[in-house]
């Protein structure tokens, strides 16, 4: 089965039955964290849409960048997954829009006042002041404990919580998790414009690159769905009717990969 064929049957799982799924969100204990996923089923399936649009306009780098970018949702969707399903509270969603939010605020507000130094201006913020108004959890925390909370949604650290005791995701018979971390460090370079880029891109022809992109298309559209049969699956602890849906993705998912030995 070819990925777009596996995407379109998952696409019309989501179009008739995610709504449904989505709208637990206002009859649940846990709305920060279902709020969170909910975000990473849009997220995830946006990067993998604009990856698809890459193959076909023939354009391997701007898929690189957006592989790359795609993992770090992946990764960072499977740790809040995690937390919830073993602490069972909304401590992990209410941490990733307080602390992350905060610390983007304040990413934002230090470029700001860099940009206007630059033109000769000075800025003026209370940055303490809004974060404690906008993210009443990070109040009187400094810039070191505001990152140390913050980081936590850290690739790095995802996945040695994922790879710790209690989990074991990252493990030799289970090495798909390991295997985006050399992903993820070589990709940045595309990112980041590092010259590994051109190193990559002359190396592989145009039609190579494009063959390795088109591989790693299957691996996307699994990581998508997947992402989405998970999120039901935790869902269906408070709304069983959630379970169907998952149970609907996962045979998509099955077929794909027992018709695809070769793509994934």
């Amino acid at each position: 089965m070819h990925f777009l064929e596996a995407d379109d049957a998952y696409f019309k799982i989501v179009s008739e039955r995610g709504t449904a799924v989505f709208r637990t969100v206002s009859k649940t204990a846990f709305p920060e964290t279902y709020r969170a996923m909910f975000g990473f089923c849009a997220k995830t399936n946006s990067l993998k849409t604009a990856m698809f649009d890459c193959i076909e306009s023939n354009n391997p780098y701007a898929f690189s960048a957006l592989f790359r970018c795609f993992c770090e949702h992946y990764l960072k969707f499977m740790y809040i997954w995690t937390r919830l399903l073993s602490e069972k509270t909304d401590q992990i969603g209410i941490d990733y829009y307080s602390f992350c939010g905060a610390a983007e605020a304040r990413d934002y507000v230090s470029a700001i006042t860099m940009a206007e130094g630059l033109l000769g201006n000075t800025a003026i913020a209370n940055i303490e002041e809004a974060l404690s108004h906008m993210y009443p959890a990070t109040a009187g925390m400094s810039s070191k404990q505001l990152e140390q909370v913050s980081g936590q949604f850290k690739y790095r650290s995802i996945l040695r919580f994922l790879a710790g005791d209690a989990f074991r995701f990252v493990a030799k018979e289970r090495p798909f998790l390991a295997q985006i971390v050399p992903q993820y460090a070589l990709l940045s370079s595309f990112v980041h414009g590092g010259p590994y880029t051109d190193m990559e891109m002359a190396e592989y022809s145009e039609p190579k690159a494009l063959e390795s992109c088109e591989q790693k298309a299957g691996i996307v559209f699994l990581m998508t769905a997947t992402v989405f049969m998970l999120t039901c699956m935790v869902v269906s602890k408070e709304h069983p009717e959630a379970g169907e849906v998952a149970g609907e993705v996962h045979r998509v998912l099955r077929t794909f990969i027992d018709e695809s030995p070769n793509e994934t």
